[in-house]
């Protein structure tokens, strides 16, 4: 039975171990494997669009010729818009999720998301320029830029679980499954 009055109050316990709701490799890879087939999906639908399907010839070097030809015919409009179509198609794909919860498509699927160092959602701006423009632009550097990518993903082996990425912005990965303390600031992850 409770030993407990109505008038007394719970024991308080100053030093109780911190959850740590951080996602697992397993989930986070599961999300980056989701996203990346979606975006290979959804940029072959747009090099369909621009006329760039791929050839139906066998010999691989007609195939490239007839790619090269192709690129070469494109208007300007075209050119532009295919040089940025994977940033378009990443915004399509996955803008609307990462501005109300801090998720991709992949990240919604698995339950994790990007919050902020105190379990915050983070601010969509913020979260795109420090985030993924960093990530964007690492993979960019002539010659090294592979090399820095890896980099950014080999930290997440680190003890605090996150990437390059994650400390430029000031965020972290958690499993929503695991329930956390919300502060009850307006952006508050609920979980």
């Amino acid at each position: 039975m409770n030993d407990q009055t109505p008038d007394s109050q719970p024991e308080f316990q100053p030093h109780q171990p911190a959850v740590d709701n951080t996602a697992s490799y397993g989930k986070r890879f599961g999300a980056f494997v989701i996203d990346t087939v979606l975006m290979m999906v959804a940029l072959v639908f747009f090099l369909q669009y621009l006329g760039l399907d791929p050839s139906q010839s066998n010999d691989m070097e007609a195939a490239q010729a007839e790619m090269i030809q192709k690129l070469q015919n494109l208007p300007d409009s075209s050119k532009r818009l295919l040089a940025f179509s994977p940033i378009i198609t990443f915004f399509l794909l996955h803008g609307f999720l990462l501005h109300q919860f801090g998720q991709t498509i992949g990240k919604r699927i698995l339950g994790i998301a990007i919050v902020t160092m105190d379990n915050q959602k983070p601010l969509f701006l913020m979260l795109i320029l420090q985030r993924y423009v960093s990530q964007w632009l690492m993979g960019m550097v002539p010659v090294i830029g592979l090399l820095l990518r890896l980099a950014d993903i080999v930290f997440i082996f680190r003890a605090d679980k996150r990437c390059i990425h994650d400390h430029l912005a000031k965020t972290k990965v958690i499993d929503l499954r695991i329930p956390v303390a919300v502060t009850g600031k307006p952006n508050s992850i609920i979980v």
